[in-house]
Protein backbone atom coordinates (compact mmCIF):
# COMPACT_ATOMS: atom_id res chain seq x y z
CA UNK A 1 0.00 0.00 0.00
CA UNK A 2 1.44 3.33 -1.13
CA UNK A 3 0.97 5.85 1.74
CA UNK A 4 -0.50 8.91 -0.75
CA UNK A 5 -3.24 6.13 -2.20
CA UNK A 6 -5.03 6.29 1.45
CA UNK A 7 -8.18 7.04 0.76
CA UNK A 8 -10.13 7.95 3.99
CA UNK A 9 -13.97 6.84 3.16
CA UNK A 10 -12.93 3.94 1.07
CA UNK A 11 -15.94 2.03 2.46
CA UNK A 12 -18.60 5.01 2.73
CA UNK A 13 -21.42 3.42 0.87
CA UNK A 14 -24.68 4.86 -1.06
CA UNK A 15 -27.41 2.46 -0.44
CA UNK A 16 -28.23 -0.69 1.67
CA UNK A 17 -29.91 -3.49 0.18
CA UNK A 18 -32.91 -3.29 2.26
CA UNK A 19 -36.85 -2.87 1.79
CA UNK A 20 -36.58 1.00 3.12
CA UNK A 21 -33.97 3.68 1.91
CA UNK A 22 -31.88 4.87 4.98
CA UNK A 23 -30.25 7.90 5.62
CA UNK A 24 -26.93 8.63 4.17
CA UNK A 25 -25.26 8.35 7.58
CA UNK A 26 -27.12 5.21 8.42
CA UNK A 27 -25.77 3.64 5.15
CA UNK A 28 -21.89 4.18 6.03
CA UNK A 29 -23.08 2.46 9.32
CA UNK A 30 -25.06 0.16 8.85
CA UNK A 31 -23.52 -2.03 5.98
CA UNK A 32 -25.11 -4.72 4.35
CA UNK A 33 -24.26 -4.19 0.65
CA UNK A 34 -21.23 -2.19 -0.47
CA UNK A 35 -21.38 -0.45 -3.68
CA UNK A 36 -17.54 -0.21 -3.85
CA UNK A 37 -17.44 0.65 -8.08
CA UNK A 38 -14.03 2.27 -7.09
CA UNK A 39 -10.69 2.33 -8.64
CA UNK A 40 -8.62 1.28 -5.48
CA UNK A 41 -9.04 -2.04 -3.81
CA UNK A 42 -6.14 -1.58 -1.59
CA UNK A 43 -6.90 1.49 0.38
CA UNK A 44 -8.44 0.62 3.58
CA UNK A 45 -7.90 3.02 6.50
CA UNK A 46 -8.01 1.44 9.90
CA UNK A 47 -10.37 2.47 12.39
CA UNK A 48 -8.21 4.41 14.75
CA UNK A 49 -9.14 4.39 18.91
CA UNK A 50 -7.12 7.25 19.54
CA UNK A 51 -4.30 10.06 18.06
CA UNK A 52 -1.78 7.73 19.33
CA UNK A 53 -2.47 4.40 16.72
CA UNK A 54 -3.13 6.69 13.62
CA UNK A 55 0.74 8.31 14.43
CA UNK A 56 1.66 4.77 14.65
CA UNK A 57 -0.27 3.59 11.46
CA UNK A 58 0.87 6.46 9.69
CA UNK A 59 4.75 6.05 10.94
CA UNK A 60 4.32 2.15 9.66
CA UNK A 61 3.06 3.18 6.29
CA UNK A 62 5.80 5.39 5.58
CA UNK A 63 8.54 2.56 7.13
CA UNK A 64 6.89 0.13 4.30
CA UNK A 65 7.02 2.49 1.57
CA UNK A 66 10.44 3.61 1.66
CA UNK A 67 9.89 7.59 2.62
CA UNK A 68 7.60 7.71 -0.86
CA UNK A 69 10.87 6.91 -3.22
CA UNK A 70 9.45 4.35 -4.98
CA UNK A 71 7.44 4.70 -8.40
CA UNK A 72 3.94 4.36 -8.35
CA UNK A 73 0.61 5.07 -10.55
CA UNK A 74 -2.32 6.59 -9.42
CA UNK A 75 -4.54 4.08 -7.41
CA UNK A 76 -1.93 2.34 -6.17
CA UNK A 77 -3.65 -1.00 -6.96
CA UNK A 78 -1.32 -4.52 -7.49
CA UNK A 79 -3.10 -4.62 -10.40
CA UNK A 80 -1.10 -1.56 -12.03
CA UNK A 81 2.37 -2.25 -10.12
CA UNK A 82 4.50 -3.40 -13.20
CA UNK A 83 2.78 -4.06 -16.13
CA UNK A 84 4.09 -2.44 -19.45
CA UNK A 85 3.98 1.00 -19.83
CA UNK A 86 3.67 2.87 -23.32
CA UNK A 87 3.78 7.06 -23.52
CA UNK A 88 0.84 8.72 -23.26
CA UNK A 89 -1.15 10.97 -25.46
CA UNK A 90 -1.35 14.46 -25.59
CA UNK A 91 2.49 14.54 -23.53
CA UNK A 92 4.10 16.35 -26.41
CA UNK A 93 5.43 13.52 -28.35
CA UNK A 94 3.32 13.24 -30.87
CA UNK A 95 2.17 9.57 -30.82
CA UNK A 96 -0.81 9.07 -32.73
CA UNK A 97 -1.56 5.04 -32.08
CA UNK A 98 -4.97 4.49 -30.70
CA UNK A 99 -5.42 3.27 -27.27
CA UNK A 100 -6.83 -0.65 -27.90
CA UNK A 101 -8.86 -1.45 -25.39
CA UNK A 102 -9.40 -5.88 -25.53
CA UNK A 103 -12.80 -6.04 -23.90
CA UNK A 104 -13.01 -10.12 -22.32
CA UNK A 105 -16.63 -11.94 -21.74
CA UNK A 106 -14.69 -15.00 -21.09
CA UNK A 107 -15.03 -16.51 -17.38
CA UNK A 108 -11.87 -18.16 -15.12
CA UNK A 109 -14.36 -20.76 -13.76
CA UNK A 110 -18.37 -20.99 -15.60
CA UNK A 111 -19.11 -21.16 -11.22
CA UNK A 112 -19.15 -19.09 -8.97
CA UNK A 113 -19.84 -19.46 -5.02
CA UNK A 114 -20.78 -16.07 -3.12
CA UNK A 115 -22.54 -15.62 -0.02
CA UNK A 116 -24.97 -12.59 0.94
CA UNK A 117 -27.36 -12.01 3.34
CA UNK A 118 -27.10 -15.69 4.96
CA UNK A 119 -27.29 -17.29 2.00
CA UNK A 120 -24.48 -19.34 0.52
CA UNK A 121 -25.04 -20.19 -3.66
CA UNK A 122 -23.17 -22.07 -5.91
CA UNK A 123 -24.25 -20.00 -9.71
CA UNK A 124 -23.81 -20.11 -13.08
CA UNK A 125 -21.54 -16.94 -14.15
CA UNK A 126 -24.23 -14.78 -16.43
CA UNK A 127 -23.55 -15.76 -20.34
CA UNK A 128 -23.13 -12.83 -22.02
CA UNK A 129 -25.20 -13.91 -25.64
CA UNK A 130 -23.15 -12.57 -28.78
CA UNK A 131 -26.19 -9.69 -28.91
CA UNK A 132 -25.47 -8.89 -25.14
CA UNK A 133 -21.94 -8.57 -26.38
CA UNK A 134 -22.52 -6.70 -29.22
CA UNK A 135 -25.36 -4.53 -27.33
CA UNK A 136 -22.45 -3.73 -24.51
CA UNK A 137 -19.56 -2.51 -27.32
CA UNK A 138 -21.91 -0.44 -28.81
CA UNK A 139 -22.09 1.06 -25.42
CA UNK A 140 -18.61 1.77 -25.22
CA UNK A 141 -18.02 2.73 -28.55
CA UNK A 142 -20.81 5.47 -28.07
CA UNK A 143 -19.65 6.78 -24.91
CA UNK A 144 -15.40 6.88 -26.14
CA UNK A 145 -16.49 7.80 -29.98
CA UNK A 146 -14.87 11.29 -29.97
CA UNK A 147 -11.33 10.02 -28.81
CA UNK A 148 -8.90 7.94 -30.50
CA UNK A 149 -10.02 4.46 -28.44
CA UNK A 150 -10.60 1.58 -30.43
CA UNK A 151 -12.68 -1.74 -29.19
CA UNK A 152 -11.55 -5.67 -30.06
CA UNK A 153 -12.87 -8.79 -28.66
CA UNK A 154 -9.88 -11.18 -29.55
CA UNK A 155 -6.46 -11.11 -27.47
CA UNK A 156 -4.37 -8.13 -29.38
CA UNK A 157 -0.86 -9.79 -31.38
CA UNK A 158 0.75 -7.48 -29.65
CA UNK A 159 1.41 -3.78 -28.44
CA UNK A 160 -0.02 -2.15 -25.64
CA UNK A 161 -3.15 -2.50 -24.50
CA UNK A 162 -6.32 -2.37 -21.82
CA UNK A 163 -7.98 -5.44 -20.67
CA UNK A 164 -11.55 -5.37 -20.04
CA UNK A 165 -12.88 -8.28 -17.60
CA UNK A 166 -16.36 -9.25 -17.37
CA UNK A 167 -17.21 -11.67 -15.38
CA UNK A 168 -14.43 -11.30 -12.80
CA UNK A 169 -15.45 -12.72 -9.56
CA UNK A 170 -12.84 -15.40 -10.17
CA UNK A 171 -10.82 -14.26 -13.14
CA UNK A 172 -7.28 -15.15 -13.05
CA UNK A 173 -4.63 -12.51 -12.66
CA UNK A 174 -7.47 -9.62 -12.77
CA UNK A 175 -8.26 -8.97 -9.21
CA UNK A 176 -11.72 -10.49 -7.81
CA UNK A 177 -15.09 -8.25 -8.37
CA UNK A 178 -18.73 -9.50 -7.64
CA UNK A 179 -19.81 -10.50 -4.31
CA UNK A 180 -17.03 -10.69 -1.50
CA UNK A 181 -16.17 -12.72 1.11
CA UNK A 182 -17.26 -9.50 3.20
CA UNK A 183 -20.40 -9.79 2.26
CA UNK A 184 -20.15 -6.54 -0.07
CA UNK A 185 -20.01 -6.06 -3.62
CA UNK A 186 -17.61 -5.01 -6.10
CA UNK A 187 -18.88 -4.03 -9.32
CA UNK A 188 -15.61 -3.14 -10.70
CA UNK A 189 -12.31 -2.28 -9.97
CA UNK A 190 -9.59 -0.63 -12.11
CA UNK A 191 -5.52 -1.17 -12.32
CA UNK A 192 -4.89 2.84 -12.11
CA UNK A 193 -6.46 6.11 -12.43
CA UNK A 194 -4.08 7.71 -14.63
CA UNK A 195 -3.85 10.70 -15.76
CA UNK A 196 -2.56 11.70 -19.23
CA UNK A 197 -2.89 7.75 -20.07
CA UNK A 198 0.60 7.07 -19.45
CA UNK A 199 0.04 3.23 -18.94
CA UNK A 200 -1.80 2.13 -21.50
CA UNK A 201 -2.06 -1.90 -20.26
CA UNK A 202 -3.50 -1.22 -17.25
CA UNK A 203 -6.48 -4.51 -16.13
CA UNK A 204 -9.89 -3.22 -15.48
CA UNK A 205 -12.43 -6.06 -13.81
CA UNK A 206 -15.90 -5.98 -13.79
CA UNK A 207 -19.12 -8.62 -12.32
CA UNK A 208 -22.69 -8.09 -12.58
CA UNK A 209 -23.33 -11.10 -11.00
CA UNK A 210 -24.97 -9.51 -8.43
CA UNK A 211 -28.54 -9.36 -10.02
CA UNK A 212 -28.97 -13.11 -10.95
CA UNK A 213 -27.79 -13.79 -7.42
CA UNK A 214 -30.65 -11.58 -5.89
CA UNK A 215 -33.32 -13.14 -8.18
CA UNK A 216 -31.50 -16.87 -6.94
CA UNK A 217 -32.62 -15.65 -3.49
CA UNK A 218 -36.17 -14.09 -3.84
CA UNK A 219 -37.63 -17.88 -3.63
CA UNK A 220 -35.72 -18.59 -0.25
CA UNK A 221 -36.83 -14.91 1.26
CA UNK A 222 -40.74 -15.92 0.41
CA UNK A 223 -40.57 -13.20 -2.43
CA UNK A 224 -41.79 -13.62 -5.56
CA UNK A 225 -39.44 -14.07 -8.61
CA UNK A 226 -37.87 -10.38 -9.39
CA UNK A 227 -38.94 -8.57 -6.49
CA UNK A 228 -35.29 -7.89 -4.83
CA UNK A 229 -34.41 -6.77 -8.64
CA UNK A 230 -37.51 -4.70 -9.08
CA UNK A 231 -37.36 -3.29 -5.30
CA UNK A 232 -33.50 -1.83 -5.98
CA UNK A 233 -33.54 -1.00 -9.57
CA UNK A 234 -37.16 0.17 -10.23
CA UNK A 235 -37.42 -2.20 -13.46
CA UNK A 236 -41.52 -3.59 -13.55
CA UNK A 237 -41.06 -7.35 -13.10
CA UNK A 238 -44.30 -8.83 -13.83
CA UNK A 239 -45.66 -10.55 -11.18
CA UNK A 240 -44.38 -8.44 -8.12
CA UNK A 241 -45.92 -4.95 -7.57
CA UNK A 242 -48.13 -3.54 -9.91
CA UNK A 243 -47.49 -4.56 -13.32
CA UNK A 244 -47.00 -1.27 -16.16
CA UNK A 245 -47.68 -1.72 -19.89
CA UNK A 246 -43.81 -2.42 -20.32
CA UNK A 247 -43.38 -4.65 -17.16
CA UNK A 248 -40.85 -7.76 -17.98
CA UNK A 249 -40.28 -11.53 -16.79
CA UNK A 250 -37.70 -11.95 -14.30
CA UNK A 251 -35.44 -13.20 -16.41
CA UNK A 252 -35.33 -10.21 -18.84
CA UNK A 253 -35.21 -7.92 -15.69
CA UNK A 254 -31.96 -9.53 -14.66
CA UNK A 255 -30.95 -9.23 -18.48
CA UNK A 256 -31.71 -5.38 -18.26
CA UNK A 257 -30.01 -4.98 -14.91
CA UNK A 258 -26.66 -6.99 -16.12
CA UNK A 259 -26.49 -5.22 -19.39
CA UNK A 260 -26.43 -1.86 -17.95
CA UNK A 261 -24.93 -2.79 -14.97
CA UNK A 262 -21.47 -3.98 -16.97
CA UNK A 263 -21.62 -0.93 -20.17
CA UNK A 264 -21.93 1.77 -17.25
CA UNK A 265 -19.23 -0.24 -14.87
CA UNK A 266 -17.04 -0.84 -17.77
CA UNK A 267 -16.90 2.64 -19.48
CA UNK A 268 -16.61 3.68 -15.44
CA UNK A 269 -13.34 1.66 -14.73
CA UNK A 270 -11.69 2.18 -18.44
CA UNK A 271 -12.37 6.22 -17.60
CA UNK A 272 -10.61 5.49 -14.78
CA UNK A 273 -7.56 3.58 -16.68
CA UNK A 274 -7.32 6.82 -18.86
CA UNK A 275 -6.82 9.18 -15.72
CA UNK A 276 -10.75 10.00 -14.75
CA UNK A 277 -11.75 10.26 -11.02
CA UNK A 278 -14.88 9.78 -9.66
CA UNK A 279 -15.07 13.70 -8.75
CA UNK A 280 -15.17 13.79 -12.50
CA UNK A 281 -18.70 12.94 -12.60
CA UNK A 282 -19.43 16.14 -10.83
CA UNK A 283 -21.54 18.35 -12.82
CA UNK A 284 -22.93 20.37 -14.00
CA UNK A 285 -19.77 22.39 -13.19
CA UNK A 286 -20.58 24.72 -11.09
CA UNK A 287 -22.69 23.48 -9.47
CA UNK A 288 -20.55 22.03 -6.37
CA UNK A 289 -21.04 18.69 -4.69
CA UNK A 290 -23.50 16.24 -5.35
CA UNK A 291 -26.99 16.75 -3.29
CA UNK A 292 -26.66 13.42 -1.26
CA UNK A 293 -22.66 12.25 -0.76
CA UNK A 294 -20.34 13.27 0.36
CA UNK A 295 -20.48 15.48 2.98
CA UNK A 296 -18.73 18.94 2.93
CA UNK A 297 -16.82 18.40 5.83
CA UNK A 298 -15.24 15.38 3.80
CA UNK A 299 -12.89 18.25 2.21
CA UNK A 300 -10.37 19.99 4.24
CA UNK A 301 -11.25 22.44 4.31
CA UNK A 302 -14.63 21.85 4.47
CA UNK A 303 -16.44 22.34 0.82
CA UNK A 304 -19.09 25.23 1.06
CA UNK A 305 -20.11 26.13 -2.00
CA UNK A 306 -23.16 24.33 -1.90
CA UNK A 307 -24.53 20.86 -3.21
CA UNK A 308 -25.92 21.60 -6.52
CA UNK A 309 -24.57 19.17 -8.69
CA UNK A 310 -27.75 17.30 -9.12
CA UNK A 311 -26.86 16.07 -13.13
CA UNK A 312 -24.03 14.07 -11.44
CA UNK A 313 -26.20 11.04 -11.11
CA UNK A 314 -26.40 11.02 -14.94
CA UNK A 315 -23.13 10.61 -15.73
CA UNK A 316 -20.44 7.35 -16.00
CA UNK A 317 -17.87 8.38 -13.05
CA UNK A 318 -19.99 8.72 -9.85
CA UNK A 319 -20.70 5.70 -7.90
CA UNK A 320 -22.29 4.61 -4.60
CA UNK A 321 -19.09 6.03 -1.85
CA UNK A 322 -18.16 8.95 -4.13
CA UNK A 323 -21.85 10.79 -4.80
CA UNK A 324 -24.76 8.77 -3.72
CA UNK A 325 -25.38 7.30 -6.55
CA UNK A 326 -28.41 4.30 -5.88
CA UNK A 327 -28.43 0.93 -7.31
CA UNK A 328 -31.09 1.65 -9.63
CA UNK A 329 -29.40 4.21 -11.30
CA UNK A 330 -26.03 2.30 -11.71
CA UNK A 331 -28.87 -0.86 -12.77
CA UNK A 332 -31.40 0.92 -14.35
CA UNK A 333 -29.89 3.54 -17.22
CA UNK A 334 -27.92 4.52 -19.50
CA UNK A 335 -24.91 6.50 -18.41
CA UNK A 336 -22.60 8.80 -19.40
CA UNK A 337 -19.56 11.31 -19.20
CA UNK A 338 -19.39 14.23 -17.84
CA UNK A 339 -18.04 17.86 -18.95
CA UNK A 340 -14.91 17.28 -16.51
CA UNK A 341 -14.07 13.74 -17.78
CA UNK A 342 -14.35 15.42 -21.41
CA UNK A 343 -11.93 17.97 -20.40
CA UNK A 344 -8.98 15.08 -19.32
CA UNK A 345 -10.10 12.89 -22.02
CA UNK A 346 -9.34 15.93 -24.36
CA UNK A 347 -6.19 16.61 -22.48
CA UNK A 348 -5.07 12.84 -22.82
CA UNK A 349 -4.70 13.68 -26.76
CA UNK A 350 -4.50 17.32 -26.95
CA UNK A 351 -3.93 18.93 -23.68
CA UNK A 352 -0.88 21.36 -23.05
CA UNK A 353 1.67 20.67 -20.49
CA UNK A 354 4.73 22.82 -18.75
CA UNK A 355 6.79 22.65 -15.86
CA UNK A 356 6.67 24.40 -13.32
CA UNK A 357 9.84 26.90 -14.09
CA UNK A 358 7.58 28.13 -17.06
CA UNK A 359 4.45 28.67 -15.17
CA UNK A 360 6.94 30.31 -12.30
CA UNK A 361 8.43 32.71 -14.82
CA UNK A 362 4.96 33.96 -16.59
CA UNK A 363 5.48 31.90 -19.38
CA UNK A 364 2.37 29.75 -19.17
CA UNK A 365 -1.61 30.83 -19.77
CA UNK A 366 -4.50 29.39 -20.01
CA UNK A 367 -5.31 27.89 -23.77
CA UNK A 368 -8.06 26.69 -25.36
CA UNK A 369 -8.57 22.97 -25.37
CA UNK A 370 -11.13 22.02 -28.18
CA UNK A 371 -13.61 19.46 -25.90
CA UNK A 372 -16.52 17.66 -27.20
CA UNK A 373 -19.79 18.24 -25.24
CA UNK A 374 -20.93 14.47 -23.96
CA UNK A 375 -24.42 15.43 -22.28
CA UNK A 376 -27.07 14.25 -22.93
CA UNK A 377 -29.79 15.26 -20.91
CA UNK A 378 -29.04 18.39 -18.87
CA UNK A 379 -28.14 22.23 -18.66
CA UNK A 380 -24.99 22.21 -21.01
CA UNK A 381 -26.82 19.50 -24.09
CA UNK A 382 -27.01 20.38 -27.43
CA UNK A 383 -24.55 23.23 -26.58
CA UNK A 384 -20.64 23.82 -26.46
CA UNK A 385 -17.39 24.77 -24.37
CA UNK A 386 -15.37 26.80 -24.24
CA UNK A 387 -12.41 25.41 -22.34
CA UNK A 388 -8.92 27.14 -21.20
CA UNK A 389 -6.44 24.79 -19.72
CA UNK A 390 -3.43 23.97 -18.29
CA UNK A 391 -1.13 21.35 -17.08
CA UNK A 392 1.48 22.01 -14.88
CA UNK A 393 4.26 19.20 -13.99
CA UNK A 394 6.50 20.23 -10.89
CA UNK A 395 7.81 19.39 -7.92
CA UNK A 396 8.66 20.67 -4.29
CA UNK A 397 12.32 20.52 -3.64
CA UNK A 398 12.45 22.05 -0.18
CA UNK A 399 10.23 22.54 2.66
CA UNK A 400 7.87 25.92 2.21
CA UNK A 401 8.57 26.33 -1.48
CA UNK A 402 5.46 27.43 -3.11
CA UNK A 403 5.10 27.31 -7.21
CA UNK A 404 2.75 29.99 -8.90
CA UNK A 405 0.63 30.41 -12.02
CA UNK A 406 -0.40 33.57 -12.96
CA UNK A 407 -3.74 33.68 -15.01
CA UNK A 408 -6.05 36.07 -16.44
CA UNK A 409 -9.91 35.80 -15.19
CA UNK A 410 -13.30 37.28 -15.27
CA UNK A 411 -16.27 38.09 -13.19
CA UNK A 412 -18.51 35.21 -12.47
CA UNK A 413 -15.81 32.33 -14.39
CA UNK A 414 -15.71 28.63 -12.17
CA UNK A 415 -12.32 28.19 -11.83
CA UNK A 416 -11.10 24.35 -11.34
CA UNK A 417 -7.69 23.34 -10.40
CA UNK A 418 -6.37 19.56 -8.87
CA UNK A 419 -2.85 19.12 -7.63
CA UNK A 420 -2.50 15.08 -8.51
CA UNK A 421 0.41 13.80 -6.27
CA UNK A 422 -0.81 9.87 -6.97
CA UNK A 423 0.48 9.69 -10.40
CA UNK A 424 3.06 8.87 -12.92
CA UNK A 425 4.19 10.98 -15.70
CA UNK A 426 6.42 10.30 -19.00
CA UNK A 427 7.97 13.82 -18.38
CA UNK A 428 9.06 12.15 -14.73
CA UNK A 429 8.23 8.01 -14.55
CA UNK A 430 10.11 7.71 -11.08
CA UNK A 431 7.19 9.82 -9.61
CA UNK A 432 7.20 10.13 -5.62
CA UNK A 433 4.03 12.12 -4.56
CA UNK A 434 3.60 14.75 -2.07
CA UNK A 435 0.82 15.98 -0.07
CA UNK A 436 0.22 19.17 -1.74
CA UNK A 437 -1.81 22.37 -1.63
CA UNK A 438 -3.79 25.05 -3.39
CA UNK A 439 -4.12 28.58 -3.01
CA UNK A 440 -5.83 31.35 -4.75
CA UNK A 441 -5.23 34.82 -4.76
CA UNK A 442 -6.47 37.49 -6.43
CA UNK A 443 -3.90 39.85 -7.40
CA UNK A 444 -4.12 43.67 -6.81
CA UNK A 445 -3.05 46.63 -8.71
CA UNK A 446 -0.52 47.11 -6.01
CA UNK A 447 0.94 43.39 -6.50
CA UNK A 448 -0.92 42.66 -3.42
CA UNK A 449 -2.65 38.84 -3.23
CA UNK A 450 -5.77 38.31 -1.40
CA UNK A 451 -7.13 35.55 -0.57
CA UNK A 452 -9.36 33.56 -2.44
CA UNK A 453 -9.81 30.03 -2.02
CA UNK A 454 -8.00 26.86 -0.66
CA UNK A 455 -8.20 23.41 -0.73
CA UNK A 456 -5.76 21.00 1.36
CA UNK A 457 -7.38 17.60 0.47
CA UNK A 458 -10.08 15.86 -1.79
CA UNK A 459 -12.30 13.78 0.10
CA UNK A 460 -10.81 10.04 -1.42
CA UNK A 461 -6.93 11.10 -0.97
CA UNK A 462 -4.73 13.85 -0.32
CA UNK A 463 -4.48 15.26 -3.50
CA UNK A 464 -5.64 18.84 -3.51
CA UNK A 465 -8.83 19.62 -5.82
CA UNK A 466 -10.28 23.24 -5.57
CA UNK A 467 -13.73 22.93 -6.76
CA UNK A 468 -15.80 25.04 -8.10
CA UNK A 469 -14.46 28.78 -7.15
CA UNK A 470 -16.45 31.37 -8.69
CA UNK A 471 -14.22 34.53 -9.92
CA UNK A 472 -15.17 37.77 -8.02
CA UNK A 473 -13.78 40.11 -10.60
CA UNK A 474 -11.83 40.78 -13.92
CA UNK A 475 -8.24 40.14 -13.44
CA UNK A 476 -5.42 38.30 -12.71
CA UNK A 477 -5.39 35.85 -10.52
CA UNK A 478 -2.33 33.60 -8.99
CA UNK A 479 -2.73 29.95 -8.25
CA UNK A 480 -0.30 28.86 -5.45
CA UNK A 481 1.23 25.38 -5.17
CA UNK A 482 3.50 23.92 -2.07
CA UNK A 483 3.31 20.67 0.63
CA UNK A 484 2.18 22.50 4.12
CA UNK A 485 3.47 20.95 7.16
CA UNK A 486 0.54 19.54 8.63
CA UNK A 487 -1.65 16.51 7.68
CA UNK A 488 -5.77 16.89 8.17
CA UNK A 489 -7.30 13.72 10.00
CA UNK A 490 -10.89 14.31 10.96
CA UNK A 491 -10.48 18.08 10.80
CA UNK A 492 -7.54 18.10 13.26
CA UNK A 493 -3.89 19.42 12.16
CA UNK A 494 -1.12 16.83 12.83
CA UNK A 495 2.39 18.36 12.39
CA UNK A 496 4.13 15.84 9.90
CA UNK A 497 7.69 16.15 11.80
CA UNK A 498 5.84 14.58 14.62
CA UNK A 499 6.22 11.24 12.29
CA UNK A 500 9.98 11.76 12.17
CA UNK A 501 11.85 13.50 9.41
CA UNK A 502 11.69 10.60 6.62
CA UNK A 503 8.12 10.89 6.73
CA UNK A 504 8.10 14.66 6.84
CA UNK A 505 10.39 14.57 4.00
CA UNK A 506 8.69 12.35 2.07
CA UNK A 507 5.15 14.02 1.97
CA UNK A 508 6.54 17.53 1.45
CA UNK A 509 9.31 17.09 -0.65
CA UNK A 510 8.31 15.45 -4.54
CA UNK A 511 6.56 16.02 -7.75
CA UNK A 512 3.06 16.78 -8.67
CA UNK A 513 1.07 17.55 -11.61
CA UNK A 514 -1.43 20.40 -11.37
CA UNK A 515 -4.52 20.45 -13.94
CA UNK A 516 -5.91 24.41 -14.23
CA UNK A 517 -9.42 24.86 -16.15
CA UNK A 518 -12.09 27.21 -16.81
CA UNK A 519 -15.19 26.40 -18.72
CA UNK A 520 -17.80 28.83 -20.07
CA UNK A 521 -20.91 27.14 -21.68
CA UNK A 522 -22.16 28.45 -24.95
CA UNK A 523 -24.96 27.86 -27.63
CA UNK A 524 -24.17 26.21 -30.84
CA UNK A 525 -22.26 23.28 -32.12
CA UNK A 526 -18.93 22.08 -30.80
CA UNK A 527 -16.27 19.54 -32.12
CA UNK A 528 -17.57 16.06 -32.75
CA UNK A 529 -14.33 13.89 -32.48
CA UNK A 530 -11.02 15.31 -30.63
CA UNK A 531 -8.89 14.03 -33.03
CA UNK A 532 -5.74 12.89 -31.68
CA UNK A 533 -2.73 14.11 -30.62
CA UNK A 534 -0.94 16.69 -33.14
CA UNK A 535 1.85 14.64 -35.32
Amino acid sequence: MKILSIVKSALAVSMALSFVTPSVAAQQENLQLEILNACKDDNFVPQFANMEETRAWFISQAINDGQGSASFGAGGSAEGAGGPSGLGLGLGLGLNAPQTVYVSFETGSPQYTASLFGFTLTLNDYVYTPEDREIIISRLEADYAPYNIEFVTEVPSGGDYVTLQYNSNDAPGAGTAGILPSGGILFGSAGEVDFGNDNRSIVAINDANLWPFLNAIDPLLGLPEGFLIENNTGIDVIGVLNDGPNAVTPAEAVRIAVLNQSANTGAHELGHGLGLRHYDAYGPIGGGLPPRAPEPAAFYPSYENGQNADETYFHLMASGASSGLSLGEAANQDRFLSERSAIKLAINERGRFVTDEQANSGQASLKRLNVVNPILDGVNADGRFDVRNIVIEGRIDVFDEVDSFTFSGKAGQVFNAEMISDVESSFAPGFDGLFGRLNLFLKEDDGSLTFIATNDDEFESYDAFMLDVTLPEDGAYVLQMDAPADVFLSGQAIPLAAFGSATESALRVGQYITNVYIVESKKGKGPSKIGGPRG
